[in-house]
């Protein structure tokens, strides 16, 4: 599928030829919600009326636990949200890491992925209207679902299915729980592939032996049902925790890197114990904090996800080059520039 095409996606410029109205008018439009515009790389775009939705879902999956799967959701999320991009966040861990991180309490079990089990579709999300997020809390009910799961006869595409009859979204990112059961085989499922976060020490290495072997177990399970799927079923690797100062995470770097020759490796996030503390307790992203770093870091992120997924062939390469270059420092708030 062609991004352009797609997605309607206008340069600036070009809108503002369209609607007889000078490039600044157009981009105070967006800013005032009027015309929905998404960033893309350098250059922002004009989302076209009747310009349907990427509908991509990826979910975070590692079975170890403290790699920084659940803060990855969240950042990369809003981050993808401030570029204008519909997100949808899926909570799958009865933990509910995700949810109290975002800051949302007293979740009804009705508002969980519970529901599916019950109704076949997926609960209304919640709105984050603070964060233009969308979100699908958990709460410790969602433990529950475990069992009721291994009862059911191919349960573990219950999520995929769902997921497919709702391409309201351009990305939902899944939150699995560090698990290999039932309830991880269904967020590992749900979507076009894994986004594996490996702490660069290693238990991060050792980890992610166990995550390739099963990565490649859920792409041949998935393969019997249908055909044109990735292998592998990784999509993205993640290295995260890396303290440059240690010879010993720079080995762990280096061979995470190797890794590249099975899909894309996303550049490291450095080990911030303090601003992701204080993110988790004020229950918002890394980005409300002060740690200029750690928000560059997620920005650099979002640029190496949007390419592995103009590598898919859904945003079209061109899109993030070469047309209306955006202010500097501009970046977005709920789909407009700001």
């Amino acid at each position: 599928m062609n991004g352009k095409e797609g997605l309607g996606l206008v340069p600036l410029s070009e809108m503002a030829r369209r609607l007889g109205i000078t490039r600044e008018r157009v981009r105070q439009l967006v800013h005032e919600g009027r015309l929905r515009g998404v960033r893309l790389g350098r250059y922002w775009y004009v989302v076209e009326e009747g310009g349907f939705r990427l509908g991509l879902a990826f979910t975070l999956f590692t079975h170890a636990g403290g790699a920084g799967k659940t803060s990855l959701a969240r950042d990369l999320g809003y981050e993808l949200a401030l570029r204008g991009f519909k997100v949808l966040l899926v909570d799958v861990d009865p933990q509910a890491n995700l949810t109290s991180w975002l800051g949302v309490r007293d979740v009804d079990q009705g508002e969980t992925l519970l529901s599916l089990l019950d109704t076949g579709h997926l609960p209304e999300p919640r709105y984050l209207e603070k964060l233009d997020l969308y979100l699908i809390p958990s709460s410790l009910d969602l433990a529950r679902m475990e069992v009721r799961l291994a009862q059911r006869p191919l349960s573990t595409l219950l999520l995929r299915s769902a997921l497919k009859r709702r391409r309201e979204y351009d990305f939902v990112l899944i939150d699995s729980l560090p698990s290999l059961g039932h309830l991880a085989a269904m967020a590992a499922l749900a979507g076009h592939g894994l986004l594996v976060p490996v702490e660069t020490g290693l238990k991060g290495l050792e980890a992610l032996v166990g995550v390739m072997e099963v990565a490649k177990e859920y792409r041949q399970a998935l393969g019997q049902v249908e055909t044109d799927l990735p292998d592998p079923f990784i999509r993205l690797f993640i290295p995260t925790k890396f303290d440059p100062r240690t010879s010993g995470d720079q080995k762990v770097l280096d061979r995470i890197m190797a890794l590249r020759e099975i899909a894309p490796v996303a550049s490291p996030l450095a080990y911030r114990p303090g601003p992701h503390r204080r993110a988790t307790e004020a229950g918002m992203p890394i980005h409300f904090g002060r740690d200029k770093q750690a928000r560059e870091e997620i920005e650099r992120l979002a640029e190496e996800f949007l390419a592995m997924a103009q590598g898919m062939g859904v945003v079209d390469d061109s899109l993030g080059y070469g047309q209306e270059a955006s202010p500097e420092g501009a970046r977005v708030d709920g789909g407009r520039t700001r």
